[in-house]
């Protein structure tokens, strides 16, 4: 458990964080935002002393962090930022291990971990374990920023725009991605924002900041059902998308953007694995750029797959498609009369942006109709 205590820190003699109080739960993600100014990245920063408070205490649980060597504190902290910080001169195990080489792991425990670590994200430790940075993209270098800041078992991951300078499906897609790592190995996240969508999609919990204060921390729901100020309200007003009508509805409001996505390059057996770990029966095809290229089955891996060879020759692209901007109708149409399980929604540029389901359309429609739940 995490407690700020009449935390107040001032610059130049003007306040930015003005007495605040705030716990925050094991296992809680919790999402800091608030307008330009407001205290929220000095908030996070005094956590791993970064930034030093002028008074209160902030107590992890229940000892304060004045009492540990904040080397010793920040080894026992995640913490990933918008500019990456990858280390230019090394691999990405190396990045990966920076931690645990300082904490004396051997070379085979980090070798384990940086196996494990890449797995969590779908990057093939064989493919990518002895890369640099600069043969990454720039969403693959922030994985890699975010497994650095996991690699050595922290308890609390911080987390400072993390995703600000990324596009908007690769953003999408990491954002998805650190909820379910969040979940699965149960780390107290501690997020900072300035978007309100991100927020909502993300947190457990939003502390809503202005001018050095909290002004409500409440859920994600609660903060949409009941604002406790007018800035807040205005705020969301400006940063929540909202569809207001189902005659608006574009195929990007109503796809799912978690999709189980794979490299052409890929063998077959290992289609195989992948498909049985995300409980598919076809995977979709996507080039480095993730331009989309069509899909791989179970069922042509089984009547034409041989072990050992990639899945070139088994890609098809006889599953309908439709872009971003088209009208929803579309999607359902082609749902409908080819009787698909999916319809595979792209960019103009040919990007895969995610896919539409009946279950993913019914959802959207519903919430567009009465709002959500």
């Amino acid at each position: 458990m995490i407690e700020y205590r009449d935390v107040v820190k001032s610059y130049g003699g003007k306040p930015v964080v003005k007495g605040i109080n705030l716990t925050i739960q094991e296992g809680e993600f919790v999402i800091l935002i608030g307008p330009s100014g407001c205290g929220k990245t000095t908030t996070l920063k005094m956590l791993n002393r970064l930034i030093p408070m002028d008074s209160g205490d902030i107590l992890i649980n229940g000892k304060s962090i004045k009492e540990q060597e904040p080397e010793l504190l920040r080894r026992n902290i995640g913490y990933v930022i918008q500019q990456i910080g990858l280390f230019p001169n090394m691999t990405v195990e190396q990045n990966i291990t920076v931690v645990p080489r300082m904490l004396k792991w051997d070379k085979e425990r980090r070798r384990e971990r940086a196996k494990e670590l890449l797995a969590l994200v779908d990057m093939d430790y064989d493919t990518y374990a002895h890369k640099y940075p600069n043969e990454l993209s720039g969403g693959q270098q922030q994985r890699i920023g975010v497994l650095r800041a996991l690699a050595a078992e922290p308890p609390i991951v911080l987390m400072d725009e993390p995703f600000g300078a990324l596009d908007p499906i690769t953003r999408d897609s990491l954002q998805d991605e650190i909820k379910d790592l969040q979940k699965r190995l149960n780390k107290t996240v501690i997020f900072v924002t300035h978007d309100m969508n991100e927020a909502i999609k993300l947190a457990d919990r939003i502390v809503f900041m202005c001018d050095g204060k909290i002004l409500q921390a409440a859920s994600p729901e609660e903060m949409l059902r009941s604002p406790a100020d007018d800035i807040i309200r205005e705020f969301m007003g400006k940063h929540v998308q909202r569809v207001h009508m189902e005659d608006e509805l574009t195929c990007s409001d109503i796809m799912r953007h978690r999709v189980a996505t794979i490299s052409p390059q890929r063998r077959t057996l290992e289609c195989v694995e992948l498909m049985s770990q995300r409980e598919v029966n076809s995977l979709i095809v996507v080039d480095d750029d993730r331009t989309y290229l069509g899909i791989v089955a179970i069922e042509d891996i089984k009547d034409r797959g041989v072990a050992g060879e990639t899945i070139c020759p088994l890609i098809r692209t006889d599953v309908p498609c439709v872009e971003t901007g088209q009208h929803a109708k579309e999607a359902f149409r082609l749902l409908m009369d080819m009787k698909a399980d999916y319809v595979v929604v792209v960019t103009p540029d040919k990007k895969l942006a995610g896919i539409v389901t009946k279950s993913s359309m019914s959802k959207a429609m519903a919430s567009a109709l009465w709002g959500e739940g």
